[in-house]
């Protein structure tokens, strides 16, 4: 069985010129992404399943690198697409 890369469902960018790239995705394989940066050596990313995100984990830091805004975006999307 070939790799089938996981395609966003929804997703969520904060990317100004001369600042941090912030990226928040749902992705169709039922993880949520998180990652930041802008080069190599200062960036990072961190993957959850949406039952973790929906419990609280990564929460905090979607809401601290891309706002509030987007972290119940985020969850009203998650939570429509599991009921």
């Amino acid at each position: 069985m070939a790799y089938k890369q996981p395609k966003p469902l929804f997703e969520w960018k904060i990317d100004e010129s001369d600042k941090e790239l912030y990226l928040a995705s749902i992705l169709d394989d039922e993880t949520i992404l998180s990652a930041y940066g802008r080069y190599a050596h200062s960036s990072g990313s961190k993957l959850v399943s949406w039952q973790e995100f929906l419990a609280g984990e990564m929460n905090e830091l979607v809401e601290k690198t891309m706002g509030e805004e987007v972290l119940m975006e985020l969850l009203t999307q998650l939570k429509n697409l599991t009921k």
